[in-house]
C-alpha cells in the first residue's frame, strides 16, 4: 500500500474538491445547471440546492479519507454506494423522459469516474486487488486496442474523416446506439490508461515525479472524458452545430488529453531505469507519435490526425503489454 498511497490521496483529494465545488454551485445557483443543458428550470429549485448541500457534505468525508488513509474505508465505501445508485437513478429518469441524454456528463463526472479508484482502494489488500493490479498493463492494452477497432468500425463514418457534415450527421442519427457504445469504450480505455499510469508510478516507488506524472495524466483524463461525454450526450441533440462541436471535442481529446498523456508517459519513462533499452526506444517512438497527434490536431490536419492516431495505437497497445511484463 505504501507505494500506492500517494495516488489514492490524490484521487480522494480531487473527489473532495469536486464535491465541494459541485455542492457550492448547485447550492447557490440551482438554475444554472438546467440553463446550460437547455432544460426547463425546476419548479422547486430548493430541492436542487439541498442536493448540492448533500453532495458538498461528502467532500468532508473524502478529505478525511485523503488525510487518514488507514481510516478511509468506511467513507470510501459509503461514497461508492452513492456513486453506484446515482447512475441507476439517472437511467430511470432518462428512460422516463424526464431528463435528456445530454445530461450524461453530470453522471459521468459525479459518479462513474470514481468507481474504479474507489473500488480498487477497498480491495487493495485482497488477492483480487493484487490480481487486478498485476493485470493493469494488459487491461489497458486490450481496452485501447478495442477502442481503436471501435473507431474503425463504429465511429469513423461519424467523425471528421468524412468531409461532408451532413453525411456525418446522418450516420450518427441512424447508428446512435453504436455511436454511444463506441465512445463509451473510449471512456473505459481512458480510465484504464490512468490506472496503468498509477500502477506504473507505484512500481517506481512513492516519488514526487511519479505523482506529478499522475496528476498530469489526470488533467488529460478530464479533457478526454469531457470530449467523449460531449460526443455521447450533447452532440446527437445538436447536429446543426456538428462541425463546431466536433472541433471542440477533437481539441479536447486529440489535442489536450493526448498531449498530457504523452507528457506523463515521457516523465515516467525517464524515471524507469529498469526498462530495457529496446523497450525504452519503443516508448520514445510512442510518445513521439502522441505529440505528433497533438500537433496535427492543433493544425486541424484531418489526414495527419488519422495517420498519427493509427501509428500511436499501433505502437502503444503492444508496448504497454510488454512494459507490464517487464516491470511485473
Amino acid at each position: 500500500m505504501a507505494n500506492r498511497a500517494p495516488f489514492y490521496r490524490i484521487v480522494f483529494t480531487l473527489a473532495a474538491l469536486y464535491n465541494l465545488g459541485f455542492g457550492l454551485w448547485a447550492g447557490f445557483s440551482p438554475d444554472s445547471f438546467f440553463q446550460i443543458l437547455e432544460m426547463r428550470p425546476p419548479l422547486y429549485p430548493a430541492i436542487w440546492s439541498c442536493l448540492g448541500m448533500v453532495v458538498g457534505t461528502y467532500a468532508m468525508g473524502y478529505a478525511y479519507a485523503a488525510w487518514r488513509l488507514h481510516r478511509a474505508v468506511p467513507f470510501i465505501a459509503i461514497g461508492l454506494v452513492g456513486k453506484i445508485l446515482g447512475p441507476i437513478g439517472w437511467l430511470v429518469t432518462v428512460r422516463g423522459g424526464e431528463w435528456p441524454a445530454r445530461t450524461f456528463p453530470l453522471i459521468l463526472f459525479n459518479d462513474m469516474v470514481w468507481w474504479l479508484p474507489f473500488a480498487l482502494f477497498l480491495i487493495d489488500a485482497t488477492r483480487l486487488g493484487a490480481r487486478l493490479r498485476a493485470s493493469a498493463a494488459t487491461t489497458c492494452a486490450v481496452l485501447n486496442a478495442v477502442a481503436a477497432v471501435a473507431m474503425l468500425i463504429w465511429l469513423r463514418d461519424g467523425t471528421e474523416i468524412v468531409p461532408d457534415p451532413s453525411a456525418r450527421a446522418a450516420y450518427i442519427v441512424t447508428h446512435l446506439a453504436l455511436w454511444r457504445a463506441g465512445w463509451s469504450i473510449w471512456i473505459a480505455a481512458a480510465l484504464a490508461l490512468l490506472a496503468f499510469y498509477a500502477w506504473w508510478g507505484s512500481r517506481l516507488g512513492a516519488t514526487a515525479g511519479a505523482a506529478a506524472a499522475f496528476v498530469i495524466a489526470l488533467a488529460g483524463l478530464a479533457c478526454d472524458l469531457g470530449a467523449e461525454s460531449l460526443f455521447i450526450g450533447w452532440l446527437p441533440d445538436h447536429l446543426e452545430t456538428l462541425p463546431a462541436l466536433q472541433r471542440v471535442g477533437s481539441l479536447l481529446t486529440g489535442g489536450a488529453a493526448n498531449g498530457l498523456y504523452s507528457v506523463a508517459g515521457a516523465m515516467l519513462t525517464l524515471r524507469t531505469k529498469q526498462m530495457p533499452a529496446w523497450l525504452r526506444g519503443w516508448a520514445w517512438a510512442t510518445w513521439t507519435a502522441g505529440f505528433s497527434l497533438t500537433l496535427c490536431t492543433l493544425a486541424n490536419s484531418i489526414t495527419g490526425i488519422a495517420v498519427s492516431t493509427g501509428l500511436l495505437m499501433t505502437l502503444f497497445c503492444p508496448w504497454t503489454f510488454l512494459l507490464g511484463r517487464a516491470l511485473r
